[in-house]
């Protein structure tokens, strides 16, 4: 399932419609303190609960987070409880990772891996520790790119790009595992999305990457996102080694002064 947070931590990629001319004065893309909500079902069952959150700093500055835990039944199973975290600058709608953390328990094994921008150097620093009781490894990982980014920085600079739009398709290079990675995206047509939450018009998006950690999908990451300015990921689906998982939105606070939840 920690593909599916990536996916949530970036993974987001939306196309724009025209949007209203109220909306052209708002900053594209997650506001400061947005919170959202979602509820994960494997093979059709409940699994898990996610969340992502954004806090802006010093006007470019900000920092993001993303978790997961496994609920009901699925927790029965396999306890997973996992938290990404990422802060850097933002400029111009590229989110620049400065620092990009995964904190990973599943079960009785705990793994926590850093990564440390250094653009400068064209390279990124990675320390890892497997599991709590191991030594901690170190390893450098060339980029040629000073756009790479983290996968969950990824996600909100897709969201704050103003030129994507239906028919669109795109690649992106994010840091992950041990090495670097193009995402390939497609920005699809506008289609009604209906939900506990309500009624919304939404963008479709298909995400297709190299196997990494994080991504080990089975065919293109399928994705909806809401067609105004917040661009707000509705919905995400992945064929996955371990089956069909599909992360809905639940609840949100966008940091506009809107607020949803579905009832239980």
């Amino acid at each position: 399932m920690k593909q599916l947070l990536v996916v949530l931590s970036i993974l987001c990629l939306w196309g724009v419609s025209a949007l209203a001319a109220t909306e052209r004065t708002w900053r594209l893309g997650a506001a400061d303190g947005e919170h959202l909500d979602y509820r994960l079902r494997w093979l059709g069952v409940t699994a898990a609960d996610a969340t992502l959150q954004l806090q802006r700093k010093n006007g470019s500055d900000y920092a993001a987070k993303a978790t997961l835990s496994t609920i009901a039944g699925a927790r029965l199973l396999k306890t997973i409880d996992e938290t990404l975290t990422a802060d850097g600058q933002e400029r111009d709608g590229h989110f620049a990772a400065h620092h990009f953390v995964k904190d990973q328990l599943r079960g009785d094994q705990r793994k926590w891996t850093s990564f440390l921008f250094d653009r400068e150097m064209h390279q990124v620093f990675r320390r890892h520790r497997p599991q709590e009781d191991k030594a901690e490894e170190r390893l450098i990982i060339p980029v040629e790119s000073a756009l790479v980014t983290d996968p969950l920085s990824a996600l909100y600079a897709l969201r704050a790009w103003p030129e994507l739009m239906s028919g669109q398709r795109l690649q992106r290079t994010i840091v992950d595992g041990e090495k670097s990675f193009c995402l390939n995206i497609s920005i699809g047509g506008s289609q009604q999305w209906q939900s506990a939450i309500g009624s919304f018009r939404a963008f479709s998006i298909q995400i297709a990457v190299e196997n990494s950690e994080l991504f080990r999908q089975r065919g293109p990451i399928q994705m909806l996102v809401t067609d105004d300015a917040r661009r707000i990921p509705l919905q995400i689906e992945a064929q996955l080694s371990i089956g069909a998982v599909v992360a809905e939105l639940v609840g949100f606070s966008d940091g506009r002064g809107e607020s949803r939840r579905s009832a239980e």
